[in-house]
């Protein structure tokens, strides 16, 4: 079960990510969230609301953003949230990251 929330989630960042953004220094006290764009799009409403990526997490970022990566785009954890919320509020089991192509 917890393998098929982490597809789920990887899916929706597979549209919640993007280029380059500048993150905070350090998680924000208000978490970062899904949200709906125009056409359908999923994206975090504040990029700048996400620390780096602890060292501690680095593999598994490295892997959940890896799995969003196509022939022509490769992304990379930027930023860690750990309580990164989905589009329903609810906080993201195990945090959210922020993923960016090079």
């Amino acid at each position: 079960m917890k393998s098929i929330s982490l597809v789920i989630v990887a899916a929706l960042l597979a549209t919640a990510c993007s280029s380059m953004t500048a993150i905070g220094q350090y998680p924000s006290s208000t978490p970062p969230k899904l949200v709906r764009m125009a056409g359908g799009a999923l994206a975090w409403d504040k990029p700048g609301a996400f620390g780096p990526v602890p060292q501690s997490m680095a593999a598994k970022g490295a892997a959940m953003c890896a799995t969003l990566s196509t022939a022509s785009q490769t992304f990379r954890a930027l930023g860690y949230h750990p309580s990164a919320q989905n589009e329903q509020g609810e906080a993201i089991d195990g945090g959210g990251f922020y993923c960016v192509t090079p």
